[in-house]
Order: C-alpha cells, then sequence, then structure tokens
C-alpha cells in the first residue's frame, strides 16, 4: 500500500547536507527510504536539494549557503 507523505525541511541548508545538519541528515535519509520503497513523497525543502522525491522549494536556494558560498 503507497502512501502520499510531505516532508518538512528546515529550509536553511539544501538536503542532503554536504557539511552541517542533523535534522537535515535525518529527513533526507527518511524521505529516500520512504521513495525507495514506493510511497509518493513530496519533500518542502530548499530548492537547490537533492531528492528522489517530488521537491516543492520554499526557497529557490538555501539561505545559509548563499551567504557561507558568497552568493
Amino acid at each position: 500500500m503507497s502512501m502520499r507523505i510531505g516532508m518538512i525541511a528546515p529550509p536553511w541548508f539544501p538536503l542532503p547536507p554536504q557539511r552541517y545538519g542533523g535534522i537535515e541528515f535525518v529527513v533526507s535519509l527518511l524521505t529516500e527510504g520512504l521513495v525507495a520503497r514506493g510511497h509518493d513523497v513530496t519533500l518542502f525543502a530548499s530548492g537547490d536539494s537533492r531528492t528522489r522525491a517530488r521537491l516543492s522549494a520554499v526557497f529557490s536556494r538555501a539561505p545559509f549557503e548563499q551567504m557561507e558560498g558568497g552568493g
């Protein structure tokens, strides 16, 4: 039985996190695991996140990544 699931991630860093990210890492692992099991998952996160789920961007890019990356 497949479920429709919405996952909400803090928008400050893209998923999966490159350096920082306790909560972001867990949300990413759960999201990818649910997709792998055949569920219809929508991830609400920054637009520069990488996922196999449907991505609904709350920001085009993660705000903290813009500050750290200069842009």
